[in-house]
């Protein structure tokens, strides 16, 4: 399985979330290199080139809106201020009812940006929800608008229920049929699950994580005495567990969508930080990537050809995280605490075995990481006899795998 980089179609640059995730990052490294100024350059205003950094990007669509001037003033002062992007981002809404598509995108990587700052509640999430569905709301509209033009078989398996036909024209930059079709087809499938991700936040999001505590928790020095395991106490073990505890949370929402898994990675190698033995940031890594996968895998099903050359790297990177995970795990005596690595690999190990065509694995090399998964599994039966089935699933797929072998070393016998 090669590990190639990930690479974006060119031709969808509008539903490009990797190219979205750098773009955040470099916001977030714009506001970070404006905080380490000095009290006095802040007083008299930043020099920050990136309209992003104090929300200065959304003035054009708000031009003469004094609440948006102010909040951006708020904003130069301390863009770390996460409340105010919350109040620019809602006022812009609110200043009309139909936004053109690139101040949909402004609006949703600012509402992103207190996220990828640390800042993660169950407000700011929702609010980041709200604006990626209008984006991809008005990016499936537009493609729609300008396909109605086209010859009815390019059409073929596009949903053209709920087109605005009164909306101005509006160039997404795309002119590509086939590409249109494929950015429609990819918002949709993303739009579907964000009615999920929202009830999802609001029933499963019970605390808010702010950068000011992960910062504290790093800077107080390993969490060896915290639930993830470890032999002893070290300082603030309790507070250590709830913060730990409220980031774990914060992953599991963020790893849903594809704008903000980035800033689960972060977030989940912030975790790693705090001491080197456990598992759990390494398991939130895979699960993370695992959703990548499969956000990979709905662009393929959507059109999108070049993704099929991202399925193995984005697996393969899964798959690392999940092994350094199980170096710190024993399958001799397994605890209660190992599951989650055991037999998450085995599932990782069985989704393999299932697209492998996909992975373009060799026969060797599915076999030996099936047989490993079957390992993890069978360690964890030990512990927990409920994962017999995944056990199972496993012993098939390498029967399958065996005669597939046996077969092919046949026919190259008898050539």
């Amino acid at each position: 399985m090669a590990a190639k980089e990930i690479k974006e179609n060119p031709k969808t640059i509008n539903v490009n979330f990797i190219s979205f995730q750098k773009q955040l990052r470099e916001i977030i490294k714009d506001i970070k290199d404006h905080n380490k100024r000095s009290g006095m350059k802040k007083v008299f205003g930043s020099k920050h080139n990136n309209p992003h950094v104090d929300g200065s990007i959304l003035l054009q669509d708000a031009p003469d809106n004094k609440v948006v001037a102010k909040l951006v003033k708020q904003l130069d002062k301390d863009p770390n201020n996460a409340e105010a992007r919350l109040l620019l981002v809602n006022a812009v809404m609110a200043v009309r009812k139909d936004h053109h598509l690139p101040a949909h995108l402004h609006m949703m990587l600012q509402a992103a940006i207190p996220i990828y700052l640390g800042d993660i509640t169950p407000t700011f999430l929702q609010l980041v929800v709200h604006t990626y569905r209008s984006y991809l709301e008005r990016l499936a509209n537009i493609h729609k608008q300008n396909m109605m033009a086209i010859k009815s078989t390019v059409l073929k398996n596009v949903n053209m229920s709920g087109i605005d036909v009164n909306d101005d024209d509006e160039d997404a930059h795309v002119k590509d049929s086939e590409a249109m079709k494929t950015e429609i087809n990819i918002a949709e499938n993303l739009i579907e699950n964000c009615e999920i991700v929202i009830q999802s936040i609001k029933t499963k999001m019970t605390s808010t994580l702010s950068h000011e505590e992960i910062e504290d928790l790093t800077s107080e020095g390993k969490a060896s005495g915290s639930f993830f395991g470890g032999s002893e106490e070290k300082v603030n073990p309790n507070k250590q567990n709830m913060i730990i505890s409220k980031a774990v949370q914060a992953i599991e929402m963020l790893k849903q969508i594809p704008l903000l898994q980035g800033a689960g990675l972060d977030l989940a190698q912030q975790l790693g930080r705090i001491d080197n033995k456990l598992t759990y940031p390494l398991v939130m890594e895979g699960r993370i990537q695992m959703q990548a996968l499969k956000y990979q895998l709905l662009r393929i099903e959507s059109g999108d050809r070049g993704a099929r050359e991202n399925m193995a790297p984005v697996y393969n990177l899964a798959v690392v995280a999940y092994r350094k995970a199980l170096k710190l795990t024993s399958k001799t005596t397994p605890k209660k605490s190992d599951l989650p690595v055991l037999t998450e690999f085995g599932n990782l190990t069985h989704y393999g075995f299932i697209h492998r065509d996909l992975m373009r694995f060799t026969m060797d090399g599915i076999h030996n990481l099936v047989k490993l998964g079957k390992e993890s599994v069978d360690a964890a039966v030990t512990v927990d006899d409920s994962f017999v089935p995944l056990q199972k699933r496993l012993e098939s797929s390498l029967t399958q795998l065996s005669l597939a072998a046996d077969e092919a070393s046949l026919k190259v016998r008898l050539s």
